[in-house]
């Protein structure tokens, strides 16, 4: 944002349409009416303006791909059974902007899975597109569930694995080319939780994705859980103080970098999620295509917390929001 050094912005609520709201701004010997500043300020401080979710979203409306299934205890030996099955589904991603795409389930992304470590997993695919497709997962597990042999349309194929290593891992459609799949929608998140599990926290999951709305073959909007702007209008809430751990996951597969960076507080990082102790400790973390992390922090007082990728057409192309500390 290129504002005035003389001005000051405090960011608060009343966002909508995408543009954030002004709680109140001064400057002296300004002869502009005020009324007029504020909206003209307003409109050059938005983030993601313009791209706001479709209005007839509500609060609720992402929270089975926002918010995990509790953690799982060890099966001790029996099978975990999953079904997903891929349906062709137009998606509304943004105010007036739809996608038409392939989903996990119906959903974009496709369902939060969550097992412990070494839990064995049985997937049941079932291709109900009018495409081939097929079913990778990210981690270590037997190659011959490796997932890159096509399923056809009407088909289904199972596979076998041991969920590990613990952390966060995608898994998506492998089919090539890739980047016309993933950026379709075929992609999620898999939690392996380690034994003993993690300390209790608030979670939430915040996968990365892009949109080709206009049909160019480029992702012309962004967002986090398959629609833009959703976490501005609607922030994530959480205790002051609490605990809070948050999964992210980069699936802007036509970007060569994307990053998360959370406004007056930092965050210990744990790349990939496959140790117990952080690798950093810092306010910003870079993911390449499909790279995630597991950040975990506390905000310490009242107040609204942004959340945003650092590079500029990211954020104002949808991919922004706030956690409210209450």
């Amino acid at each position: 944002m290129r504002l005035s050094r003389r001005d000051a912005i405090v960011f608060g609520s009343g966002l909508a349409a995408g543009s954030l709201g002004l709680w109140g701004l001064s400057r002296r010997g300004d002869s502009e009416p005020e009324g007029h500043r504020v909206s003209r300020l307003a409109e050059r401080a938005s983030y993601g303006h313009g791209v706001a979710p479709p209005p007839e979203v509500g609060p609720l409306a992402l929270d089975r791909v926002t918010r995990p299934p509790a953690p799982t205890r060890p099966l001790e030996g029996r099978t975990r059974a999953l079904d997903l099955e891929v349906v062709d589904q137009r998606v509304a991603v943004a105010q007036e902007r739809s996608l038409a795409a392939w989903t996990f389930g119906g959903s974009l992304p496709g369902p939060i899975l969550r097992a412990a470590l070494d839990d064995p997993l049985e997937i049941t695919l079932r291709n109900r597109s009018g495409e081939a497709h097929n079913l990778h997962f990210h981690g270590s597990h037997d190659v011959a569930a490796d997932g890159w042999e096509p399923v056809p349309p009407g088909g289904e194929t199972v596979y076998r694995l041991s969920a590990g290593p613990i952390g966060v891992h995608p898994y998506h459609c492998d089919m090539t080319p890739d980047g016309d799949h993933i950026a379709n929608g075929l992609y999620g998140a898999l939690i392996v939780d380690p034994p003993g599990g993690r300390p209790p926290a608030e979670e939430f999951v915040l996968v990365l994705g892009g949109f080709d709305t206009d049909g160019d073959g480029r992702s012309d909007v962004f967002g986090f859980n398959g629609m833009c702007g959703f976490y501005a209008k609607f922030p994530l809430k959480v205790a002051v103080g609490s605990l809070v751990r948050v999964y992210v996951v980069n699936m802007a597969v036509d970007q060569p970098m994307a990053s998360f960076h959370l406004h007056a507080q930092t965050f210990d990082v744990y790349r990939t999620g496959t140790r117990l102790t952080p690798d950093d400790h810092t306010d910003v973390v870079m993911l390449g295509p499909t790279e995630r992390a597991i950040l975990e922090f506390r905000l310490p007082a009242r107040g609204r917390y942004m959340f945003h990728p650092h590079q500029r057409h990211l954020a104002e192309g949808g991919a922004m929001g706030w956690f409210a500390a209450v």
